[in-house]
């Protein structure tokens, strides 16, 4: 089975960096987004297994990462969500745990964040595990 993955960040950049660990990892990333909007519109369509979510996201109307977590939590328990924050204070990242959130990683993403967020998607999915130790001759290596 094939781990499709949305990637909902405002930087195109840290887009590409994310996009490039989780292939690296055996996802299929399925779309990028970069506001609440398009990634709620997205979402709904493509139902993907995991999505990286930027807490800083832009929102229009309101509507704010927050809101839009609790939403993708709501229509679809069973996705994995990471959290993804260039300031993530340790309240923050124990509501969105509290509230069902995979891990939590701040950037910059240094090898030990990139880790421990491969090590939970593996247990969820274990598939990753394999697909990881298969590629050997090109190590899965979550850094930057």
């Amino acid at each position: 089975m094939v781990i499709r993955a949305l990637i909902a960040h405002n930087s195109g950049i840290t887009r590409d960096v994310i996009r490039t660990h989780l292939e690296c990892g055996g996802c299929q990333v399925v779309a990028e987004t970069g506001t609440v909007a398009q990634t709620i519109d997205v979402f709904r369509t493509t139902r993907p297994d995991v999505i990286t979510l930027d807490v800083w996201l832009r929102g229009a109307q309101g509507v704010d990462a927050l809101s839009l977590f609790r939403t993708i939590r709501r229509e679809s328990p069973a996705t994995s969500i990471v959290i993804v924050s260039g300031s993530q204070s340790p309240d923050d990242q124990r509501i969105y745990r509290r509230e069902g959130a995979l891990e939590c990683v701040a950037e910059p993403f240094d090898s030990f964040g990139l880790k421990r967020v491969w090590r939970r998607l593996s247990d969820v999915y274990p598939e990753l595990r394999r697909t990881d130790e298969a590629a050997s001759g090109r190590r899965f290596s979550p850094s930057v």
